[in-house]
């Protein structure tokens, strides 16, 4: 097909989104003339309600980033030195950070074949009295359903934290994620889908984890207890305020685009969508699809079509592979799959319609085992 981009190995494709102005200059103006810019007397309560309501849950708490937002949950959870936290191998490093954080020790666990969910068999391997808390991972905002496991961590009594910071909108089980387990984690990272630039939230039913989690979060409130100031400045706040309301649009967009590449691709070829269940629902933070062969010269290929994968744009791998976590290496060889097997295509809204025929052309040339012109 001939259109008017021109994407190689030199010239990827953009794979980050710039949200259209959407009235936070505005915002921000009352908060400036509020004058108090800390979380300001109003806007901060709003933006935490406004959080709270869009995806289910009884509360949110406002904070400066996604990592702030896992590292004070495994407070609340008492993670510390001593202490055990179980999560994927496929995660990557601002999950696992903020367990070193704590001092306490990150036990990596495989994954289901092509899946994102927790593997049964490795979980229990490695549970142990010490284990505190698990993380489970919707990464690229892909559904991870973890009931098969659910029964496990509540006979031993272990909370369940949701790293959420891709996955804005993504449904699991016909529920948002990060409304799972006792609490859910996100970040609004200039990457997201919602974008304060620096910023985070987490999301609980739970009342009194609520309660410990922004007292920890605000200095304890001055009122005595530890705590840290991982507050969320009010001009974020306002800008997230303004921002949430696009989200649904947002989403839609994603997925429209997502399905025109999905629509192209040719049936028995040589790659499929990462799989998920019949009431999940992506939000393509990336569209993932997996190489069922020929897996580094497919990726390959994309990158010198200026589509590169994960493994290649970011060097993206499982955890044991940073330098800093191979101290805790144990055999994954689902998550290595995974980790080689996907490839990551962008599906923003900023993206033209001509690109993403383009992108939809390509990717089914591959599929075929076509090298695209």
């Amino acid at each position: 097909m001939t259109t008017d981009t021109a994407y190689d190995l030199d010239h990827p494709v953009d794979d980050r989104y710039s949200p259209p102005p959407c009235g936070e200059l505005e915002e921000i103006r009352a908060v400036l003339d509020d004058g108090r810019l800390s979380g300001g007397a109003q806007i901060l309560p709003l933006y935490e309600r406004a959080l709270a309501a869009r995806f289910g849950a009884a509360r949110a708490i406002a904070v400066n980033s996604g990592t702030s937002a896992l590292h004070a949950a495994l407070v609340a959870f008492d993670v510390r030195p001593g202490t055990e936290v179980l999560l994927p191998a496929t995660a990557p490093l601002p999950t696992a950070m903020p367990i070193l954080t704590c001092g306490a020790t990150p036990i990596l666990v495989d994954t289901l074949p092509n899946s994102l969910a927790l593997n049964p068999t490795d979980l229990q391997r490695k549970l142990t009295p010490r284990t505190r808390a698990v993380i489970t991972l919707p990464l690229w905002g892909y559904p991870n359903d973890e009931r098969a496991i659910t029964g496990l961590f509540i006979d031993a009594g272990i909370p369940v934290i949701e790293d959420s910071a891709q996955a804005h909108g993504t449904r699991i089980a016909n529920q948002h994620a990060g409304t799972l387990g006792q609490v859910g984690c996100f970040s609004t990272h200039d990457r997201k889908l919602l974008s304060t630039g620096e910023g985070g939230f987490v999301l609980t039913n739970d009342h009194d984890l609520a309660d410990r989690i922004d007292h920890y979060t605000h200095l304890g409130h001055l009122r005595g207890g530890h705590g840290v100031n991982y507050k969320l400045a009010g001009p974020l706040a306002a800008i997230g305020l303004r921002r949430l309301a696009r989200l649904d649009a947002q989403l839609a967009q994603r997925r429209r685009n997502a399905e025109r590449i999905l629509t192209a691709l040719p049936a028995g070829g040589l790659l499929r969508e990462l799989p998920y269940g019949v009431q999940d629902k992506p939000n393509y933070y990336n569209l993932v699809l997996i190489a069922t062969a020929r897996q580094a010269e497919i990726a390959d290929t994309f990158h010198r079509a200026g589509l590169p994968p994960d493994s290649i744009r970011w060097r993206y791998q499982p955890l044991y592979h940073q330098p800093l976590f191979q101290p805790y290496a144990t055999a994954c060889p689902n998550a290595e799959h995974l980790a080689t097997a996907t490839i990551q295509l962008p599906v923003h809204p900023q993206l033209p319609e001509a690109t993403v025929a383009w992108i939809a052309d390509q990717t089914a040339r591959i599929a075929q085992g076509e090298t695209p012109a």
